[in-house]
C-alpha cells in the first residue's frame, strides 16, 4: 500500500511540475520583474547562509553512513568510505567558503587563507568520524536518515543540479540588459557560458531539509506536524528569495525543488526496504 502510495505521489508531482514548467514560459519574467529586490535583507542573508543548514544535514548524514557502512567485501567498503570522507571534506571546504564570503562580502579571507581550510576541514572530519564510532550508537531510523540525506545531495545535487546550470548556461536575471532582450525561456539550453541560473542550487540545498523527516516518524502528530512545517517554509524561503534577489527565476526554483522532492521520495522508499531488511 505504501508502495502504490509513493509512486501515485511522484505521479501528482511529476504532473503538477509539468503544469507549472508550462505555466511559468510565459510569466517567468513577470514574476522576476515584480519580485526583485535587490535590497531586501532577508533574501540577502539567505543568498549568504540558506544553503549552509542543508550542507551541514548532508555533512551529519555522510558520517553516520561512514560509520554504520556495511559492505560484502572489504574493498568495496575501504572505497566507498574514501568517496564518502572525501564527500565530506568537500562539503567541509564549501561551509567553510560560504561562511567566510557571507561574512567578509568577498572571496579574498578564504583564499588567502585557503591552506588552512582544508587542513581544518579534513581534520575535522575526521575527529568527527572517530567520535561517531567510539560514541555513538545508531538506530535503523538514524541510518535510514543517513542514507536518504546523502543519496539526495548525490543524485539530486550532485547529479541533476550541478551540471544542468552548467550545461544549460541561462542567464541570471540580475544580470540581464535593462530592456530584457537577452531573456531565455527555461527549455532553451546555451551551453557553456558561464551563466548558471538553471536550476537553483540554493533551493535544491534549502530543500535538502526534508531528509530530517525520517528522524521524526516516531514524535506525535502536533510535533510533526509543527517540524515539518517548519522546514518546508525553510526551504519556500530560500527557493523564493532567490527569485527576490534577482539570483534566480520561478522556472529554475521550481526544478530545483521538485527534482530534490521527487529524488527524496524515491530514495526513501528504496533505503527504507534495504534496511528493513538489514542490507544497507
Amino acid at each position: 500500500m505504501k508502495k502504490r502510495t509513493n509512486k501515485k505521489t511522484v505521479i501528482y508531482l511529476l504532473v503538477a511540475w509539468i503544469i507549472l514548467a508550462f505555466l511559468l514560459e510565459s510569466t517567468d519574467l513577470w514574476i522576476s520583474i515584480n519580485l526583485y529586490n535587490a535590497t531586501s535583507v532577508w533574501a540577502n542573508f539567505l543568498e549568504k547562509f540558506g544553503e549552509i543548514p542543508g550542507l551541514l544535514v548532508v555533512l551529519i548524514g555522510s558520517h553516520i553512513y561512514i560509520v554504520t557502512l556495511n559492505s560484502s567485501s572489504n574493498s568495496k567498503k575501504i572505497l566507498f568510505t574514501s568517496f564518502l570522507l572525501t564527500t565530506s571534506a568537500l562539503v567541509t571546504i564549501y561551509i567553510f567558503f560560504a561562511i567566510s564570503k557571507g561574512i567578509s562580502g568577498n572571496n579574498l579571507f578564504f583564499n588567502s587563507n585557503k591552506n588552512y581550510f582544508y587542513f581544518a576541514s579534513v581534520l575535522l572530519n575526521i575527529i568527527t568520524t572517530y567520535l561517531f564510532r567510539k560514541r555513538y550508537k545508531f538506530s535503523k531510523k538514524t541510518i535510514l536518515y543517513s542514507r536518504v540525506s546523502f543519496n539526495m545531495f548525490f543524485f539530486g545535487y550532485l547529479l541533476f543540479v550541478e551540471p544542468l546550470k552548467i550545461f544549460w548556461g541561462r542567464i541570471r536575471f540580475r544580470d540581464l540588459a535593462e530592456n530584457y532582450s537577452n531573456f531565455s525561456a527555461w527549455y532553451i539550453p546555451h551551453g557553456f557560458t558561464g551563466n548558471d541560473s538553471f536550476p537553483s542550487g540554493h533551493a535544491a540545498m534549502g530543500w535538502m531539509m526534508i531528509a530530517l523527516f525520517v528522524l521524526f516518524t516516531d514524535k506525535s502528530y502536533r510535533i510533526r506536524l509543527l517540524l515539518k512545517g517548519l522546514i518546508i517554509s525553510w526551504a519556500i524561503a530560500v527557493s523564493v528569495s532567490r527569485v527576490i534577489i534577482g539570483a534566480h527565476y520561478a522556472s529554475d526554483v521550481i526544478f530545483s525543488s521538485f527534482g530534490m522532492i521527487i529524488v527524496y521520495i524515491l530514495v526513501l522508499n528504496y533505503f527504507t526496504k534495504r534496511i528493513k531488511n538489514e542490507i544497507v
